[in-house]
């Protein structure tokens, strides 16, 4: 049955709009395995643990946005699988760093794709939605974590780390 609200909302639109969803919640995903390997005994960097988990639950919040938002524009919000993190141990705070820039800017691309596809299908009111909630903070996310690398990297290993996590509690 079709919506009686769907005006001008395209079935590619709404399936990059799910994919979206489990992007987000990957990622959201993704952060809280990196906050919970932080917050281990052996690790004891409780201001990153901190840190990740606030961005798991960043991530988790664009997710259930954008699930109001298909719901808004008379689409279905269909759930897939959400991929499991791809490590368990996160290594050093860098390297989670490292790979956290990764997962935004793959985010981001994403985000990029939908709006696309949403300028081709004449959807301004999707172009807006996404211009106004994702990607402005898309880019300040990118920029957050690629000067937490150049930080890491200045700091190094040891006490470095320490005082960097401390300013993250």
């Amino acid at each position: 049955m079709v919506s009686r609200i769907r005006q001008n909302f395209s079935e590619e639109a709404e399936a990059l709009i799910n994919k979206q969803i489990n992007l987000e919640f990957h990622a959201s995903y993704v952060y809280l395995s990196m906050a919970s390997w932080f917050a281990r005994d052996e690790q004891a960097l409780h201001g990153f643990a901190k840190f990740f988990s606030k961005g798991s639950d960043e991530e988790r919040d664009h997710g259930k946005k954008l699930m109001e938002y298909q719901a808004k524009r008379g689409g279905k919000v269909v759930f897939q699988d959400i991929a499991k993190p791809s490590s368990m141990e996160w290594g050093t705070p860098l390297q989670a760093a490292e790979a956290a820039l990764e997962l935004e800017k793959s985010v981001n691309q994403s985000l990029l794709n939908l709006h696309s596809v949403a300028s081709e299908k004449n959807d301004p009111h999707l172009c807006d939605f996404l211009e106004g909630n994702y990607l402005n903070e898309q880019v300040d996310a990118i920029k957050e974590f690629s000067d937490l690398v150049t930080k890491l990297r200045r700091a190094g290993d040891g006490l470095g780390t320490h005082i960097l996590d401390k300013e993250y509690q």
